[in-house]
């Protein structure tokens, strides 16, 4: 069921108004390699017609890949200066996020994180 719930969540239009809710179980950092976790969370909210997620000075407006063909989608996010996310989520609701960060000293920083994402409640 929860298979079916998400592909209907990510169509276009007001099935999506539910959001996703993410738990994400392993997170890869090159400071500690992969490692397995109880489960990061992460909540997702739609906002005029696209996902967003909840930063220090409020929500911040996830950009839609066109690359990504549906039910499938992958989302961009600027969260904070120098900062990008990408949410990527199948149809079966596995999830993949990457945060990148330009760190002091041209440095790029990269953390991955691996789970599930299912429609919001």
């Amino acid at each position: 069921m929860r298979k079916a719930a998400l592909l209907v969540m990510m169509l276009p239009g007001a099935a999506q108004a539910t959001g996703l809710n993410c738990t994400f179980t392993t997170i890869c950092a090159p400071q500690t390699d992969c490692q397995t976790n109880a489960g990061v969370p992460f909540t997702f909210d739609v906002i005029s017609g696209t996902l967003s997620l909840m930063g220090a000075d409020g929500p911040i407006m996830g950009t839609p890949l066109s690359n990504t063909t549906p039910p499938a989608l992958s989302v961009l996010f600027d969260t904070v200066e120098n900062s990008t996310i990408l949410l990527s989520v199948s149809p079966s609701g596995e999830a993949a996020m990457t945060q990148h960060d330009v760190a002091p000293g041209d440095r790029i920083q990269a953390i991955s994180y691996f789970g599930t994402c299912e429609p919001g409640t």
